[in-house]
């Protein structure tokens, strides 16, 4: 009996210690927390392979798709990667433009594109770090530098401004870079530029330098104009010099005809050379002879 009551009290023991040691482990067992979703997931959603557009007058006036999207449900905002896009800036033409990342807001029809790359017509390329676009007023910005590369024409600047209604592409300062022409490169400065679309024109505004073979020219403004994807002329305007061969001629404007290699000067010209100064109606530089010539010349020299 005795043998009994041990046994007994020694299973009753075992038994006690068991659960005393299953308690211990289940109040030391590290317990998974489902974290609740922050309020942001929650009023996201993501998507893949998407395409955002707007219209105007019926027709699709922009278009961009990315990879990845994610979709603000509680407001008209996206966040989009990887980007192809394309915009018309008018009935015939489309832009197309690619990008790394970027942001819109569908209701306004404005975004953002970051490391962009721009294909007009496949005539011009244009990269930034960044490029805001308002789709529904047609004006395309940025403050980064920018960079345009075409066969005819290579700048470099910082800031743009593009209007679809005037048609017209602005660089806002630091302008450089070079212009290709059948008589050979033009290197260009200037503090801005401007393309004017409908005219197939471009200018470069305040303090011009455009320096080529033999022939360096400073001024106030160039326009440069082009027909039939070639270089027609060039219209120097403001505080004209034409430096060559040591000589200098100055005036208020100068004409250039890429075809006939002539450079006109008018506007009270005047011809530098030592000490010898010569005055005329007008001057004539010949690029391909590297020569001046005066009309109705007046000469006086200077004594040392």
């Amino acid at each position: 009996m005795k043998r009994r009551k041990i046994i007994l009290y020694s299973s009753i023991g075992i038994i006690i210690i068991i659960n005393l040691l299953a308690l211990y482990f289940f109040i030391k067992k590290p317990i998974r927390i489902l974290l609740p979703k922050s309020a942001e997931e929650k009023k996201v959603i993501v998507l893949k392979d998407v395409k955002y557009s707007g219209e105007k007058r019926g027709r699709v006036d922009w278009e961009i798709k990315a990879e990845v999207a994610k979709n603000y449900i509680d407001r008209p905002v996206v966040e989009i990667e990887i980007i192809e896009g394309r915009y018309r800036p008018k009935a015939d033409t489309f832009v197309i433009f690619n990008g790394n990342k970027g942001i819109i807001n569908t209701q306004e029809e404005r975004g953002t594109v970051e490391e962009v790359l721009i294909d007009y017509k496949n005539e011009y390329r244009l990269k930034s770090k960044y490029m805001d676009f308002d789709f529904k007023n047609g004006i395309t910005t940025t403050e980064a530098p920018v960079h345009i590369q075409g066969e005819k024409l290579s700048l470099k600047g910082i800031g743009l401004i593009a209007k679809t209604d005037e048609e017209t592409v602005r660089i806002k300062k630091d302008i450089s870079g070079f212009v290709q022409t059948d008589k050979g490169r033009f290197k260009f400065q200037s503090d801005s530029f401007i393309y004017m679309l409908k005219e197939n024109q471009f200018i470069l505004n305040g303090r011009v330098v455009m320096k080529g073979e033999p022939l360096n020219l400073l001024c106030d403004k160039i326009t440069v104009k082009v027909k039939d994807n070639q270089i027609d002329m060039a219209v120097a305007e403001g505080m004209v010099r034409l430096i060559s061969k040591g000589s200098i001629a100055k005036g208020e404007k100068a004409v250039y005809y890429f075809k006939e290699d002539v450079v006109t000067l008018t506007g009270s010209p005047k011809l530098i050379r030592d000490n010898v100064e010569m005055d005329g109606n007008a001057i004539r530089y010949d690029m391909k002879k590297g020569k001046f010539s005066v009309d109705m010349p007046k000469v006086r020299i200077e004594g040392k």
